[in-house]
C-alpha cells in the first residue's frame, strides 16, 4: 500500500491506485458506492419525470431484478467469500460499495451461527424521502424493493437462509432505526 493520504499534490503520470493509503482507498470506494447509487437515483427521478410513477416503478423493479444477483457474486469472488452460511451473507454485504455507502448497519450473528440480525442504524434513501416528503419513493426503496430482495438474497446464498422484517419504514421519529431484518437457518 502507498502512502498517500489524498491526491492534492502535483499530477503523477504513473499514478496507481495502490499509491493510496487504506484510508483513502476506503474513501474511494464509499464514494463510489455513492456514485452508483446516486446515478440509480437520478434514472429514477427522470423516469418519473418523463413517463410517471408507474412506469418508473416498473423499470426500477425490472433493472434490480436483473442486477441483483451482482451485488451478491461479485463481492463474493472479489474478496474470496466461499461459505454460504448467515455470516457469509453478512460479509457481502459489508464489502458491498453501494449497500455501504447506503446504510449504516449493525450486525450480529449467534455463536452457533444459526440466527443473525441487521439492524439499519442510518438509510440515506430513506433520510431523502423524509426530508423531500416523498412516500412514493420510499415505498418503492423499501416495499417494492428491500422488502423482497432481501430475502431473496438471503436464499441466494443458502436456500435454508429465511429472514423477515421486524421493523420497516415509515417512522414516527428520526430517533427511530429505519429498519431490522431477522435471519435463521432451517433445518
Amino acid at each position: 500500500m502507498g502512502d498517500l493520504q489524498d491526491y492534492s499534490g502535483p499530477f503523477d503520470p504513473k499514478f496507481k491506485l495502490t499509491d493510496l493509503t487504506p484510508e483513502a482507498l476506503a474513501r474511494l470506494v464509499l464514494m463510489s458506492g455513492q456514485l452508483y447509487l446516486g446515478a440509480d437515483g437520478m434514472w429514477t427521478t427522470v423516469i418519473r419525470k418523463r413517463y410517471g410513477d408507474d412506469v418508473a416503478l416498473s423499470c426500477s423493479k425490472e433493472v434490480w431484478d436483473t442486477n441483483w444477483k451482482h451485488e451478491i457474486d461479485r463481492p463474493r469472488k472479489m474478496m474470496n467469500i466461499q461459505g454460504n452460511d448467515i455470516a457469509d451473507l453478512f460479509k457481502c454485504w459489508q464489502v458491498d460499495p453501494g449497500f455501504a455507502a447506503m446504510f449504516d448497519i449493525d450486525f450480529e450473528v449467534s455463536d452457533d451461527g444459526k440466527f443473525g440480525r441487521l439492524t439499519v442504524t442510518r438509510c440515506r434513501t430513506l433520510e431523502y424521502c423524509e426530508r423531500h416528503g416523498d412516500t412514493w419513493l420510499q415505498n418503492l426503496a423499501c416495499n417494492e424493493l428491500d422488502a423482497p430482495l432481501i430475502p431473496r438474497s438471503a436464499e441466494y446464498v443458502n436456500p435454508k437462509i429465511k429472514c423477515r422484517a421486524t421493523k420497516m419504514p415509515p417512522r414516527q421519529s428520526p430517533d427511530e432505526i429505519p429498519c431490522q431484518w431477522e435471519f435463521w437457518m432451517e433445518d
